[in-house]
């Protein structure tokens, strides 16, 4: 398990509510494609928007965990990727609360020009500490499953 930080690159993005998050993810696209739909995650267990982030940039998997209730929560299709012994707890530079911090999370997603399936995806998310905006990760759909837009 390793941990991963937004680095610090000189002027931070901020944003104080989840629509600031939805602006973002619009903007920074998904593997250089335009985001058509944004997903703000919310726990389907007891409705929270508050995560701690768990992901592994190799296999290009995420899952979020609630802060509410503790229900864990693979990102798309990452339980199909996700491999217990590798990977990383995303934190953010301000070092928040300490070894893990809160996140909202959204996930952009970048669709074919027909909307018949899901090109690519990114998560973004915010600080709860701190306000900055991040971008995590992002990668090609296989599938282009549309399914997948329920899953953020």
């Amino acid at each position: 398990m390793a941990t991963v930080v937004i680095k610090d690159a000189g002027v931070w993005a901020t944003g104080e509510t989840l629509e600031d998050l939805s602006v973002y993810a619009m903007s920074e696209g998904a593997e250089g494609y335009d985001v058509d739909e944004v997903r703000l995650c919310t726990c389907a267990a007891c409705g929270g928007q508050v995560f701690g982030l768990h992901g592994d940039l190799e296999e290009q998997a995420a899952k979020r965990i609630c802060r509410g209730c503790g229900a864990a929560h693979f990102i798309a299709d990452s339980g199909e990727y996700w491999d217990d012994d590798r990977f990383g707890i995303m934190v953010c530079e301000c070092d928040g609360d300490g070894d893990e911090e809160d996140f909202n999370l959204a996930v952009g997603y970048s669709l074919y020009a027909d909307r018949a399936g899901i090109r690519a995806l990114a998560i973004t998310s915010r600080c709860v500490a701190c306000n900055r905006l991040g971008h995590w990760d992002d990668w090609m759909i296989r599938t282009g499953d549309l399914g997948l837009l329920d899953l953020a």
